[in-house]
């Protein structure tokens, strides 16, 4: 596999992780502003959120393009290591380890704002709260 690569997928994630803590920041305001009831400061908040989810977006879509350019076994490979697994097979490198633990740190940050979203939705929204339509 291709390590330069896999450095630049790194970098990618440090990109990402630099938007999810800044999301987490803006939803950890939104939560204080709908604890005080301030309408104003939440839906200003909410406004704010779309900027950074819309760069994640754009980071994996093009994390996305990359992986798929790969020879099918670096893909496949890559795939697993961006889940935050250990792929099967030859012993990790270096730099695919390096880049496994910033995707597992990536996905801890994304469910601690998925929890805190769930805590502000569920008590702006009760029962037609989105993620209890989840269920």
């Amino acid at each position: 596999m291709d390590m330069e690569y896999v450095n630049r997928l790194r970098q990618q994630k440090r990109k990402a992780y630099m938007k999810l803590d800044e999301l987490f920041d803006l939803t950890g305001q939104l939560a204080q502003a709908v604890d005080r009831r301030d309408e104003v400061s939440a839906k200003m908040l909410l406004g704010m959120r779309q900027q950074p989810l819309l760069d994640l977006q754009e980071i994996e879509e093009t994390i996305q393009e990359g992986v798929l350019n790969q020879p099918e076994e670096d893909a496949r490979r890559l795939s697993f290591l961006l889940q935050g697994n250990v792929p099967e097979g030859a012993p990790e490198q270096q730099e695919e380890t390096a880049l496994r633990e910033l995707c597992e740190r990536n996905l801890r940050q994304l469910d601690r704002i998925i929890q805190l979203d769930r805590r502000i939705s569920t008590g702006m929204g009760g029962n037609r709260s989105y993620y209890n339509h989840l269920r």
